[in-house]
C-alpha cells in the first residue's frame, strides 16, 4: 500500500509499508516531496518486506522501478493539491515481476 497526506507540520507526506500483513507489522517508510526514485528505493530497503523486491525461495524480483514511479506519481498528486485533496490511500498497489509493472487496485481520495 501506498498512502499520502497534509501533515500539519511536515506538509505533504507519503508513506508506505507491503505485503497482506500491513496493519499487523506496522513496517512503514515516510518519505517528503520532492523525492526521485533513488530515494524512494531506499526507503523500500528499510521495511522488513525488502528482501521481496530480490525475490525469494523461486520467486523472480519484482518491479522496483515500476513502485517508485507509483510513489513517485502520488507524492506529486498530493504536493501539486494541498488545498483540495487531504489524504489519498492506494491499497493494494500489485507489483509485478521486473518489467512487469504495478497496478493500483483501489483508490480512495479525501477532499479537503
Amino acid at each position: 500500500m501506498a498512502g499520502a497526506r497534509q501533515d500539519p507540520v511536515f506538509g505533504p507526506v507519503v508513506v508506505g509499508d507491503g505485503g497482506r500483513y500491513v496493519q499487523a507489522l506496522q513496517d512503514i517508510a515516510v518519505l517528503i516531496p520532492p523525492f526521485d526514485s533513488a530515494d524512494v528505493y531506499a526507503a523500500l530497503k528499510t521495511l522488513r518486506i525488502a528482501p521481496l523486491l530480490d525475490g525469494v525461495r523461486g520467486e523472480p524480483p519484482l518491479d522496483a522501478a515500476a513502485l517508485c514511479a507509483v510513489v513517485i506519481a502520488l507524492g506529486r498528486l498530493i504536493a501539486a493539491a494541498p488545498d483540495s485533496i487531504a489524504a489519498i490511500d492506494l491499497d493494494p498497489v500489485l507489483v509485478g515481476a521486473r518489467g512487469e509493472g504495478a497496478m493500483v487496485v483501489d483508490a480512495l481520495v479525501e477532499r479537503r
